[in-house]
């Protein structure tokens, strides 16, 4: 199959384009600098001229620049896939959610996916919707759990992790193979794509000091109080 890929200098779009790659498919990645997402007819032309099979979008954008390659899409019958977030749910919120647990973001980043949501539902009827969790590469220097920890300890020289916050989280290999397999075999509709069985923050926090051979000070903490789990 042939691909294009939206945001493949982000946290998961680089990996996800290996694991198509990988697997025989065609990856074409979207050039801002040479398809504006902010013109419509550039957007346009871009997509009708690749002919691909699928359009991941995973890219950090605005919702007029989802809806319009949702619209194309759907008019020339590509499948389509738009990454969305668990931030759609508030912090007050206490999971595990369900796809049918009513979104209510709280702040502008769960404001903003859940406004992509709806718009690239109501112009691609056929489109996936794939929120995810939080990201966890292997090294530090990326946007993902292990960065954030190891930036902390470089600051701070310890972690406070707390026992009472169940973050809906997976390793990126984990997610990039969803996103392969959902795309690949699943209809339309909302999904979630979680690996975290039921551990709390510091528990993660944990076993990720043990198996990277990380030297992190981590301490428990009875805050944020969050459950955040699809």
């Amino acid at each position: 199959m042939k691909a294009i890929v939206t945001g493949i200098n982000g946290t998961v779009a680089p990996v996800l384009a290996r694991t198509l790659l990988d697997a025989g498919h065609t990856v074409i990645p979207w050039n801002r600098s040479r398809v504006p997402p902010d013109s419509r007819k550039a957007v346009s032309n871009f997509i009708c001229s690749e002919h691909p099979d699928w359009f991941f979008h995973l890219a950090t954008g605005s919702p007029d620049w989802a809806e319009s390659v949702a619209q194309v899409c759907a008019r020339q019958k590509v499948k389509f896939l738009f990454t969305s977030s668990v931030s759609v749910f508030a912090s007050a919120q206490r999971g595990p959610f369900t796809v049918d647990s009513l979104p209510q973001p709280d702040d502008a980043y769960g404001n903003y996916k859940l406004e992509c949501e709806k718009r690239v539902c109501a112009t691609h009827p056929d489109a996936l919707v794939v929120r995810l969790g939080w990201q966890i590469g292997k090294t530090p220097g990326a946007n993902h759990m292990v960065d954030y920890l190891d930036r902390t300890f470089r600051i701070e020289s310890h972690i406070a992790a707390s026992t009472n916050w169940y973050q809906a989280c997976s390793f990126l290999e984990d997610t990039a193979g969803s996103l392969k397999y959902i795309m690949e075999t699943l209809t339309a509709g909302v999904y979630h794509v979680d690996g975290n069985p039921g551990l709390n923050f510091y528990e993660i926090a944990m076993g990720l000091n043990r198996l990277l051979g990380e030297p992190w000070i981590i301490t428990p903490s009875g805050s944020p109080v969050q459950n955040n789990l699809c």
